[in-house]
């Protein structure tokens, strides 16, 4: 089963307690319904037009090339057209019917060789103007440019598919280091539990992942030096995580905008 549905309920989940918390909103921002908030966004005519069954993201080379960015516009292209999604209050705005259907998502990217570090830019320009069939998307980093890919697909809804339109944002975390860690010397994890944690994080924009693999609790790691440490340290057989597993894991973090950062504790 695909990890979408789950992963974006979490966001959802997130977004509502947001609205909890918030005690100045306007309409036209509670409308959107973007988590987390942009820091800037502009939308003096709120209108939407539908989302061409053709649209496209187009990543120009050598961005249609690059090792994570490609994989993450494929995800979008592929959760946007298909998700569907029902916001919980149906956004009042006008579906303009004269304007032609959204066609082309452009990305640009300044760098895309910078690597995701902590301080990395990770800021984004969108920009889906009211006339026209093309909306760009641009950014320092490819880092950046998933953000804004996620704040895309959130603009988003309906079936047949239509998007926000006349809207200008500018975004950037307030925070360099957004992380979640989990322990799984003390519980183990499955790969595809913590794969599942790492796309609902690329979700919500968080961008570090602590993965504490051991302790004194057990020895999950199969290191193919020592492999006695897994084999007598981990709750079991199917509890361990080979190197193999593990580089997957942190491919699949940088796909999604995600640092994967383990921690071996020795001894432990």
């Amino acid at each position: 089963m695909s990890p979408f549905p789950a992963a974006r309920l979490i966001s959802l989940f997130f977004f509502c307690a947001s609205l909890c918390v918030t005690t100045e909103i306007s309409t036209v921002e509670a409308q959107i319904n973007v988590w987390p908030k942009p820091r800037n966004i502009s939308w003096p005519h709120p209108q939407a037009t539908i989302l061409s069954p053709t649209f496209t993201i187009f990543l120009p080379p050598p961005l249609n090339i690059h090792p994570y960015l490609s994989p993450a516009a494929a995800r979008y292209h592929s959760l946007i057209l298909s998700e569907h999604y029902n916001p919980i209050v149906t956004p009042s705005i006008n579906l303009t019917t004269t304007n032609l259907p959204l066609q082309i998502l452009t990305l640009s990217v300044t760098d895309p060789s910078a690597p995701l570090y902590h301080g990395v830019d990770e800021s984004y320009t969108l920009t889906i103007p009211t006339i026209g069939s093309s909306a760009n998307l641009t950014a320092i980093t490819v880092w950046g440019a998933m953000r804004g890919l996620e704040t895309f697909s959130q603009l988003v809804w309906g079936n047949p598919p239509r998007v926000a339109t006349g809207l200008d944002i500018w975004d950037a975390p307030l925070f360099g280091h957004r992380g979640v860690l989990l322990d799984t010397a003390r519980n183990y994890y499955g790969v595809g539990d913590i794969m599942r944690t790492i796309q609902a994080m690329s979700y919500n924009k968080l961008n570090v992942f602590h993965w504490h693999i051991t302790d004194s609790q057990s020895f999950p790691l199969v290191l193919p030096l020592e492999p006695e440490l897994a084999g007598k340290g981990s709750y079991g057989p199917g509890m361990q995580y080979s190197p193999e597993y593990v580089k997957m894991i942190v491919e699949f973090g940088l796909q999604n905008g995600v640092r994967v950062m383990p921690e071996i504790d020795a001894p432990g």
